[in-house]
């Protein structure tokens, strides 16, 4: 379970990932300039907030009316966004380059990159330190070991064992 203290290191990690809000001058810019990079960070926020109320509200039924605001917002702004992941899918160091994003009830590990237009679907395990480029999409009971680049468009629809890998192509498969 998740404490305060590892949500807030876990936000200031993701943080990070959007130079566009490194100083809070820059991320009063973002916010007036209604930058990307915005609204995908305050999605993610908002979904990090979920998952911390959402692992709590089994244990104390007073923690069940936050993570239903915070779930709502989440919605919201991915429903205005074009994301729709649900909780507990992502570890720490998600980062979302563009927009277009499904992800199921899928597992997926530390500091995975997002480049827009994917989907992951329901019981793919992606290891850690994975890359999906625009278009590549993750379906079935797909799995991926660590440091695994998905080139833009491929569909992976098989298990891929052998790490630091490119795999490509419809259906994927190894490319370098």
């Amino acid at each position: 379970m998740m404490t305060r203290k590892e949500l807030k290191e876990t936000l200031e990690l993701e943080k990070k990932n959007y130079p566009a809000l490194g100083t809070a001058g820059k991320s009063l810019y973002a916010f007036l300039c209604q930058d990307r990079d915005h609204y995908v960070y305050k999605y993610i926020r908002l979904l990090r907030h979920t998952e911390y109320y959402f692992e709590r509200k089994s244990k104390n039924a007073l923690y069940y009316l936050p993570y239903i605001f915070y779930k709502s917002r989440k919605n919201r702004l991915g429903r205005c966004i074009g994301i729709d992941m649900g909780e507990g899918a992502f570890d720490r160091g998600l980062f979302i380059a563009h927009t277009g994003i499904i992800v199921g009830s899928a597992k997926i590990g530390k500091n995975c990159k997002l480049h827009g237009q994917n989907v992951i679907g329901s019981n793919a395990v992606i290891g850690n330190n994975c890359e999906l480029w625009v278009g590549a999409k993750v379906i079935g009971p797909a799995r991926l070991a660590d440091n695994i680049t998905v080139a833009a468009g491929a569909v992976v629809v098989d298990t891929f064992e052998e790490e630091g890998i490119t795999i490509g192509g419809v259906p994927a498969r190894k490319l370098k």
